[in-house]
């Protein structure tokens, strides 16, 4: 039953897969791995299958690089097997010395030679809220982009967001599902590995494959470690060394962020034919001017963004000022305001020069004007008259 089950659930994720790849000019071939029918002695056979369908999978990960399917397929397996096999003392007992000899042979010969320079110039990028989006030269945007999008990739890694519609509003969507793939660099560095996070589930604390690093133990080349930031918060931070890189993955309440710094050198490394988010940008039809966006309870939101406090103490600033004011007026979810104060506290850390300290949102009356007395008297009737256009859209 467990066996007949398991395959059900397995075949299920493989019609998705199939279904994805229909649309792929070179699709992933993971149907070559098969997952046997174990009648005799269920569990054991169950196990050891499961066990050779992983290692299949998982020899296909540079054909199926990028393949959301195919990763599915993976991280349904691996739970599975996590589920009905790690506790399973002969099976657990028989591959020990196998896993050891891996990570052996990952911790041992030649050291993993560091390609980019930490003291040289760095990018940061990062893409939270409704989203919105700072790319690696600087630009401010707000986009709409539902769906799945590549956020950055590289010939060492990449990473995939999928943005969501957001409950009670029209127009609002957020990051709910982030993939981190790091990819395979010399055995002295890594092997491939994949952190997948949900919003709707706490941020895993290891990778897909259940380690948390690679790499000597006292200096690894990759290394994942979790924070808690309060009850309804947490962050993941990803630290690949060889390439001078940091990356954060942060989940306030069931919306997700990401961060990453990285080498000048390496943000240019990219497929120009393509849209990657950090290094394109959004495309222009999906930007949206946050100045023409409808204005519902607009002094609620100023004071609940204006009065707010990180968990360093900080106030919120500049450009993720106003973003805490759009996202309080597009959805009236103040897990908006934490996950600004999260974005706000990786900038400070990550590149703090490239704040302004602007207090003022740019929602507000300008206090050199006599115009009137608040944020929505200053609007002049060209811009109400975007707005409602704005509402009817």
């Amino acid at each position: 039953m467990l066996v007949s089950n398991l395959i059900c659930r397995v075949g299920t994720v493989w019609a998705a897969v199939i279904a994805v790849c229909i649309c792929v000019p070179v699709p992933c071939p993971q149907d070559t791995c098969m997952l046997p029918n174990s009648k005799d002695n269920p569990r054991d056979n169950q196990c050891r299958d499961l066990d050779v369908y992983i290692k299949c999978m998982k020899s296909l990960s540079k054909k199926c690089r990028g393949d959301i399917g195919y990763h599915s397929a993976v991280t349904v397996s691996n739970s599975e097997f996590k589920k009905l096999c790690t506790s399973h003392d002969d099976f657990s007992r028989n591959n020990s010395s196998e896993h050891s000899q891996m990570a052996q042979s990952t911790h041992n010969g030649p050291s993993c030679p560091l390609l980019f320079d930490d003291k040289k110039e760095h990018r940061f990028c990062g893409l939270f809220g409704d989203p919105h989006l700072r790319t690696f030269d600087g630009k401010y945007q707000t986009c709409r982009i539902h769906g799945a999008w590549q956020v950055i990739e590289n010939p060492f890694f990449g990473i995939m967001v999928t943005n969501e519609a957001i409950v009670n509003s029209t127009t609002a969507t957020a990051p709910t599902k982030l993939t981190v793939i790091l990819k395979a660099h010399k055995p002295e560095c890594t092997l491939q590995k994949m952190y997948e996070a949900q919003g709707d589930f706490q941020l895993p604390g290891v990778f897909e494959d259940g380690s948390t690093s690679s790499g000597p133990a006292t200096s690894p080349t990759v290394s994942l470690s979790w924070r808690s930031n309060d009850p309804n918060s947490e962050t993941v931070i990803i630290r690949l060394s060889y390439i001078s890189t940091i990356i954060t993955v942060t989940r306030v309440g069931k919306y997700l962020s990401i961060s990453a710094k990285l080498p000048d050198q390496l943000t240019q490394l990219f497929n120009q034919d393509k849209n990657v988010l950090c290094s394109t940008g959004c495309p222009h039809s999906e930007q949206i001017n946050i100045k023409q966006v409808a204005i519902n309870e607009l002094d609620r939101a100023l004071t609940s963004c204006h009065n707010s406090v990180g968990p360093t103490g900080h106030k919120l600033t500049d450009q993720y000022l106003d973003w805490c004011v759009f996202d309080m007026m597009t959805s009236h979810d103040e897990q908006f305001i934490n996950a600004s104060h999260a974005a706000y506290s990786d900038v400070l850390f990550f590149e703090p020069r490239s704040l302004f300290n602007r207090t003022i949102s740019i929602f507000e009356y300008n206090p050199n004007s006599t115009a009137g007395a608040n944020g929505i008297h200053g609007l002049n009737l060209f811009i109400l008259t975007i707005i409602t256009l704005y509402n009817f859209l």
